[in-house]
């Protein structure tokens, strides 16, 4: 019960923080800066700490469940990818549909080979 309670404290955190940077990066008829950089951060330390508990990392079972199944399930989305996609096809902008995509997909594996590189750097 106590982990449940956890994780949705830490999901509540990671949505607050997600709609904080979706405000402050509002940009309309453009690029959805704020999903992709949510995602790219996300990913990154979601790899990161992953990779840094496999190796025996300081954190315990119950933190890296907290960060990464509540906090960072939450503050990342690839149900926003979909949507503002189909939104950027809906409103002719075909290019910047397929950029955003492409660049999701390549900057994610990016950031996810950056952050188990980074982590076994660290436990070196």
């Amino acid at each position: 019960m106590r982990k449940r309670l956890y994780i949705g404290v830490a999901g509540a955190f990671g949505a607050s923080t997600r709609l904080l940077v979706g405000q402050l990066l509002i940009v309309s008829g453009s690029f959805p800066v704020a999903t992709f950089l949510v995602n790219m951060v996300g990913t990154f330390v979601l790899c990161y700490i992953v990779e840094r508990a496999r190796l025996g990392g300081s954190l315990s079972p119950l933190m890296v469940t907290v960060i990464t199944t509540g906090f960072l399930g939450a503050f990342t989305t690839f149900s926003a990818v979909s949507v503002e996609t189909v939104e950027l096809l809906s409103d002719g902008f075909f290019g910047l549909a397929g950029t955003y995509v492409a660049s999701s997909l390549a900057g994610g594996l990016a950031m996810a080979t950056l952050g188990f590189s980074l982590a076994r750097r660290c436990s070196s």
